[in-house]
């Protein structure tokens, strides 16, 4: 017997339905396709530990489903926090775009998640030729739910404590209850790939995620400085990008200049040299570095801008984090201390014992460094 249509195959069915970043929605129509695809292969490649899932495009989404019965919640949350132009993420139920059928998904659902004596609403989007309209479905599925066996139930649709998504497009139509939030943005890798100076600290991690968030192909030389908890940046490094080129332990660096009052600017040029070295041995043409003014009790002067840039012969992309509160991506789990124990915060400026002859011996000292992995 053939394999059913893909579409026929989705009906009554669990899939992920994946919401396009909304950059990608103004982009040429030739632009647009190729980001999709793009897209796509950015997320079969973060699902690659999930066997069966498959990837197909359907009315303005990615739909992603399996032949076989698997929770789909880990997926999409990997999704969501993972791969940059994607706007928002769902588990969801796939049904006809019948109005009976569209109505029994949805009481369906809503027995499931809603709870005696709360509030809800009913969100309802179309897309496509129907019968009804968005605001009648969404009216006729409220009033199913009110009707039910549930208690002290009532409509809220300014803050709702649960919520029952429709999203109807064409002759399919998607049921759930949960929206993961995305990175949005654009795709990685449609914008060229860049090295990242990532310390373990959390600004560095910050900056190249906003990077990625542009489409750029971050590609991390992660610095080991000996804090405490430096691994578990390194994960997080990790998990953001998928792949760390290099690791350097510059921890010897750091003790020969740790009485240095500009250690947080020796750091920097030594860590971006070490950085230049290591691109251009694998032909890698821009650099990625984080310039932070005043957050998180971190600065960095327009005058030490200048020293690096006078000392540095790639082109570095520095992102001005300046506005950003860190809540782009969750933080708690890192932990916010200066990047190594000689500092008690990260200042980046040139003090009174900057001088050309200590960033001479800062840039002799670059044939030892040992790289690690």
């Amino acid at each position: 017997m053939a394999p059913l249509p893909v579409k026929e195959f989705l009906v009554n069915n669990r899939v992920i339905l994946v919401r396009f970043g909304g950059e990608m929605g103004i982009k040429s129509r030739q632009t647009r396709s190729r980001m999709i695809n793009l897209l796509k292969k950015n997320i079969k490649d973060t699902l690659c530990q999930f066997n069966g899932l498959k990837i197909h495009e359907f009315r303005e989404r990615v739909i992603i489903y399996s032949e076989t019965d698997i929770d789909l919640d880990h997926p999409a949350r990997l999704i969501a926090n993972s791969v940059s132009g994607v706007s928002s993420v769902s588990p969801a139920l796939v049904v006809e775009a019948s109005e009976g059928t569209i109505i029994s998904a949805g009481l369906s659902k809503a027995l499931k998640v809603i709870s005696s004596n709360t509030s809800f609403a009913v969100r309802a989007r179309r897309e496509g030729k129907h019968a009804f309209s968005s605001m009648d479905i969404a009216r006729k599925l409220g009033a199913a739910i009110l009707s039910s066996h549930i208690e002290g139930i009532k409509v809220d649709l300014e803050n709702p404590d649960h919520e029952i998504f429709l999203d109807i497009r064409g002759s399919l139509a998607f049921v759930y209850s949960t929206i993961y939030k995305g990175i949005d943005g654009i795709p990685s890798h449609s914008q060229g790939t860049a090295i990242a100076v990532i310390k373990p600290n959390y600004n560095s991690i910050f900056m190249a995620w906003l990077m990625k968030k542009r489409g750029v192909r971050v590609i991390p030389v992660f610095f080991k400085t000996g804090k405490s908890t430096e691994e578990d940046f390194l994960k997080r490094a990790q998990s953001e990008f998928g792949e760390i080129l290099t690791i350097v332990s510059i921890e010897a660096f750091l003790k020969s200049f740790k009485r240095s009052s500009s250690l947080c600017l020796l750091c920097q040029i030594h860590c971006e040299h070490v950085s230049q070295k290591i691109a251009s041995s694998h032909n890698i043409t821009t650099i990625l570095s984080p310039t932070t003014f005043n957050y998180k009790n971190e600065s960095m002067s327009l005058e030490s801008l200048k020293i690096l840039d006078e000392n540095l012969h790639l082109s570095v992309i520095r992102p001005l984090q300046l506005g950003y509160l860190g809540q782009e991506i969750e933080i708690e789990d890192l932990n916010l201390e200066p990047c190594c124990s000689n500092q008690s915060k990260v200042s980046i400026q040139p003090f009174e014992d900057f001088n050309p002859k200590i960033l001479e011996e800062i840039l002799s000292v670059l044939p030892k460094v040992q790289e690690l992995k």
